[in-house]
């Protein structure tokens, strides 16, 4: 997997705008899809289908994160 990262894609000094906003969107939908895993008008299937995107909706999140920390550490 590693080798077919363009890890430059994730290398760049200070702040990146659009970084922040994806992962700031990220955030949000996956807060708005466990608001909505909450409703008390869900049926057990559908609870389980938003509970279930909103934690790929994390796992993605921790995966660019973690992709972003791998690149810095390439960069060295």
């Amino acid at each position: 997997m590693t080798d077919s990262i363009k890890w430059g894609a994730f290398q760049w000094e200070g702040r990146s705008e659009l970084w922040d906003e994806v992962l700031g969107q990220l955030e949000n939908f996956q807060i708005t899809e466990c608001d909505a895993a909450l409703s008390p008008d869900l049926g057990n299937e559908q609870r389980h289908y938003l509970a279930g995107k909103a934690a790929s909706l994390s796992e993605f999140h921790s995966h660019l994160t973690h992709l972003r920390e791998m690149a810095i550490q390439h960069k060295k």
